[in-house]
């Protein structure tokens, strides 16, 4: 029987090759029926973070025919051919994948690029009925409805931490300069009707990462900003729906939860990825940028280059939306800093999704027998 700590020797790895191979989030694919046109067992949703929305979800799926029963071999990757609905103004830089009332949801990053400024085309959110996609190639095209309200998130958010009284870490001079700053000028001097949304005393958003709770609240998972300490901050929304349903109503940040959950290796850690496993949130956090070059986080934030990327299991109490909570530490990946995606099974079993070297990786835990 094995005992501690799991470690990178009990994962199996498979590269799969799908343009522009920049992959995050993963979520189980939940449509008896795609699975059956494809001739899979069991299947994923995976987004690559390069590109419109409509073209970077993908399938990574497992063929039902594979000889080997433990699931060692056997896996292929599909993209979704897919049209946008709704808001279709630019869209890049999806960053997680969740499932609620039969959709499945699409976040972007609401960040920028390395240097700044802010992009609007990356504060979006998008869903499609999982339901309705009866396969990944063929037509019709999958609809992927799309709703991208400039810097209503950021503003939502950056408005709750000062009314929740969350403590951030300070926020670094080079960031405040090129992503706050710089974006309010942009707004200001083009005339943007988004102008005014960004304001001085604001915080840059890295969303990375999303999952419902089993009440219905989106958790919302920070690669930045953190805690004063460091910690990773998990926002719980409510009333995301609201984004398509058209009127006045908007969602509602319900809390922030602060997550015990700092890898080795680094003083400081963001998060990575959600999912819920039953009733068990699962996150992996890690470093706060894996591009070492031109990278302005990194230059504020030394301490958090070398945080090792780690997967903790964390139990939130019921009746709850906001606290800060403890973490178990179930799996390190010491040398692999881009862990981009995580999904559960029931049974204990655990598949992540590694970007890294250009190309999709999968890594999932093998059958362990005591």
């Amino acid at each position: 029987m094995t005992s501690g700590m799991p470690n990178l020797d009990e994962l199996y790895q498979f590269s799969l090759d799908l343009f522009p191979n920049e992959a995050s989030g993963l979520l189980i694919i939940e449509n008896d029926a795609l699975l059956g046109e494809h001739g899979w067992d069991r299947a994923f949703w995976v987004c690559l973070d390069e590109g419109q929305v409509n073209d970077c979800i993908a399938l990574v799926g497992h063929r039902a025919d594979s000889k080997d029963d433990d699931l060692a071999s056997g896996w292929e990757i599909s993209r979704l051919h897919a049209k946008t609905t709704g808001d279709v103004k630019g869209t890049e830089d999806a960053e997680g994948l969740a499932r609620k009332d039969g959709y499945v949801y699409v976040i972007g990053s609401h960040f920028g690029g390395k240097r700044g400024p802010l992009h609007p085309k990356r504060g979006f959110v998008a869903r499609f009925r999982e339901a309705e996609i009866l396969h990944a190639t063929d037509e019709p095209a999958a609809d992927i409805e799309v709703s991208r309200p400039s810097f209503v998130l950021h503003r939502i958010i950056n408005d709750a931490f000062a009314e929740h009284g969350v403590s951030l870490i300070p926020l670094g001079q080079s960031l405040r300069e090129a992503f706050i700053e710089e974006t309010i000028e942009i707004g200001r001097k083009k005339r943007k009707k988004w102008s005014g949304l960004v304001r001085e005393g604001d915080y840059p958003l890295n969303i990375e990462g999303i999952t419902f709770r089993p009440n219905g609240s989106l958790l919302v998972g920070l690669r930045f900003p953190m805690s004063a300490d460091g910690r990773p901050i998990v926002v719980e929304i409510g009333n995301i729906e609201s984004l398509f349903e058209g009127g006045d109503a908007r969602p509602e940040v319900k809390g922030f939860w602060t997550l015990d959950a700092v890898g080795r290796g680094g003083e400081l850690a963001g998060v990575r990825d959600l999912t819920f496993v039953g009733d068990e949130l699962h996150a992996v956090t890690g470093d706060v940028d894996s591009a070492k070059a031109g990278s302005l986080l990194l230059k504020d934030y030394p301490g958090g280059s070398g945080t090792v990327s780690t997967h903790w299991r964390i139990t939130l109490p019921e009746g709850q939306s906001s606290g800060e909570v403890g973490a178990t530490r179930i799996r390190e990946f010491p040398g692999l800093p881009r862990v981009e995606g995580i999904a559960g099974t029931e049974d204990g079993r655990f598949f992540y999704a590694v970007d890294e070297d250009e190309g999709v990786h999968l890594r999932l835990t093998r059958l362990l027998v005591g």
